[in-house]
């Protein structure tokens, strides 16, 4: 069985509220580069695990996970945009974890054909 016929099994009300956490990732969300590759890629992980396995439940604490980590996403504004970002620089979603984030809302998405384009872009509520 596939990861989308596994997906299938997750009730519609928790996949959709997982697709909009991604694709609020993927369009809002400004990390430092350390948040991203540590706590981003291993909550990607556990989420892709979920997917596999048709866990609507962990789906559904890790969705609550994703919300709570969106808090930090929002980026101050800084000094002249000339300058090189320091360290610890909030950045856009880095390109190998948008691939996986794209596959997850795919995989969650029943109607979304593999390699497809995203979903109309993510309204918050």
């Amino acid at each position: 069985m596939s990861t989308s016929d596994n997906a299938a099994v997750i009730d519609p009300e928790t996949a959709e509220a997982a697709r909009l956490a991604l694709g609020l990732m993927l369009e809002e969300w400004r990390l430092p580069r350390q948040k991203w590759e540590v706590e981003v890629a291993d909550l990607l992980d556990r989420l892709s695990a979920a997917v596999s396995a048709g866990d609507a439940a962990a789906l559904d604490t890790l969705t609550v996970e994703l919300d709570e980590l969106s808090d930090s996403r929002v980026a101050r504004i800084e000094g002249p945009q000339d300058a090189p970002p320091p360290q610890d620089a909030k950045v856009p979603l880095p390109e190998p974890y948008r691939e996986r984030v794209v596959a997850l809302v795919h995989a969650l998405d029943p109607d979304s054909p593999p390699g497809g384009p995203l979903p109309a872009r993510a309204e918050r509520n």
